[in-house]
C-alpha cells in the first residue's frame, strides 16, 4: 500500500545516490539500447534524475513518458525537466492504475521494492506495454545491501522491501515467463534486464 512519506523520504534517498553516481547511472541506461527515436517508460520517475540520462540517448524524435505516484516529486520533475519536449508527466501508480502506451524501452529505477508484488508489476508492464524487440531494465547504482540497509534503516522491515540476489530475483521473472538477457550484482551496481 502506498505510505506517500515513504515514498517521498526514499526518493530523496535515491536522489543523493544517484547524484554520487553517474557511471553506475550510465550503465543501466545503457542496458535499454535506446535509438534516437525510441518511446520509453520511466515508471518510477520520482524527481527525474534519470531523465537527463535518456534525453542523451533519444536525439531523434523519441521522449519519455514519465510516471510517478507522487505529486511532489513529479512536479520537481517538471519543474526542472519541463522545458524538454522529450517529456510527458503523468501522475499514476504503474503498479495498480491502467497504463496507456506501447513503449520501445521500460526502465524501474531504484523502487522495485517498494512494490506491493514486483514480479506481477513488471509482468504486467512487459506483458502489456513492451513493444517485441523492447528492454525492461530494473536498475539500482549501488548493491542490493546498500538498498536493503535503506529500507531497514527507514523502518521498512517486512517483505516487499527487500531486494533478492538478481540471480534469485532474474529466477522469479522467468518462472513468471519472461526472458532475462542481462544480470549484474555487485558493489556499484544491480541490474536486470529483460528482453522480449
Amino acid at each position: 500500500m502506498f505510505d506517500p512519506e515513504f515514498h517521498n523520504l526514499l526518493l530523496r534517498k535515491r536522489d543523493e545516490t544517484v547524484e554520487n553516481n553517474p557511471q553506475a547511472i550510465s550503465l543501466i541506461v545503457d542496458r535499454l539500447e535506446l535509438k534516437p527515436d525510441n518511446i520509453v517508460l520511466d515508471a518510477t520517475a520520482g524527481t527525474g534524475q534519470l531523465l537527463p540520462y535518456l534525453f542523451k540517448r533519444l536525439t531523434g524524435s523519441g521522449w519519455v513518458d514519465a510516471y510517478d505516484l507522487s505529486c511532489g516529486q513529479l512536479e520537481q520533475a517538471a519543474a526542472a525537466y519541463g522545458s524538454s519536449a522529450k517529456a510527458r508527466f503523468i501522475l499514476g501508480d504503474v503498479e495498480h492504475d491502467a497504463i496507456f502506451g506501447a513503449y520501445d524501452a521500460i526502465v524501474v529505477f531504484c523502487m522495485l521494492p517498494s512494490f506491493d508484488d514486483p514480479v506481477a508489476t513488471v509482468k504486467r508492464m512487459y506483458d502489456d506495454h513492451l513493444m517485441p524487440g523492447g528492454h525492461l531494465v530494473i536498475g539500482f547504482p549501488c548493491s542490493k545491501e546498500e538498498i536493503n540497509s535503506l529500507h531497514v534503516d527507514m523502518g521498512k522491515k517486512r517483505e516487499p522491501h527487500f531486494l533478492d540476489s538478481a540471480e534469485e530475483l532474474a529466477s522469479r521473472l522467468t518462472k513468471a515467463g519472461m526472458t532475462v538477457s542481462y544480470t549484474r550484482d555487485d558493489d556499484s551496481a544491480y541490474i536486470i534486464t529483460l528482453t522480449k
